[in-house]
């Protein structure tokens, strides 16, 4: 997990850390899987109150990392956690699939959950920022659902999320 997101805990607070800065914290298998690992981990942390979610560097998160998802595409995989497409009923939680649970795992953590965002949020990373109770931006910071630009819908659980809170 530590290549791709870092936890620590200080004083009943979890500093969740992209650590993916030479990418701008892109989304790759990886960093589902670390990001999933992360929540579970803090699910089961005693004496957590609070966790702080952010990115290393000059963004909090670029989004999808085309050419890796590209290139897992080439070499046979299905471009999701790196497995094959029968291996999909495996990696699912309930109705949401991996990269649903790496943002809506956020949302089922017992306490408040941050994301603290700077530079820029765009599409699985604005989603992943969705998954939090509390966005605090940076002033320069810029988001985006790019999932708009070619014509789909954002995935990663966004969607619902993005209703509820603008109904709230």
């Amino acid at each position: 997990m530590d290549d791709r997101v870092s936890v620590s805990i200080s004083d009943g607070v979890a500093d969740v850390r992209l650590v993916r800065a030479d990418k701008m914290n892109a989304l790759d298998a990886a960093m589902f899987d670390a990001l999933v690992g992360a929540s579970d981990r803090l699910a089961r942390e005693k004496g957590v109150r609070a966790v702080v979610l952010s990115g290393e560097g000059r963004a909090f998160c670029a989004g999808l990392d085309m050419g890796r998802f590209a290139a897992m595409k080439d070499q046979g995989g299905n471009g999701i956690a790196g497995g094959e497409r029968r291996d999909l009923a495996a990696r699912t939680h309930g109705l949401a699939n991996f990269p649903q649970q790496a943002v809506w795992g956020w949302r089922q953590l017992p306490m408040p959950v941050i994301a603290a965002i700077q530079g820029v949020a765009f599409g699985g990373g604005f989603q992943l920022a969705l998954g939090a109770d509390m966005r605090f931006l940076a002033p320069d910071a810029r988001m985006s659902i790019m999932e708009i630009k070619w014509g789909l819908v954002p995935d990663m659980a966004g969607t619902p999320i993005l209703a509820s809170l603008v109904r709230d």
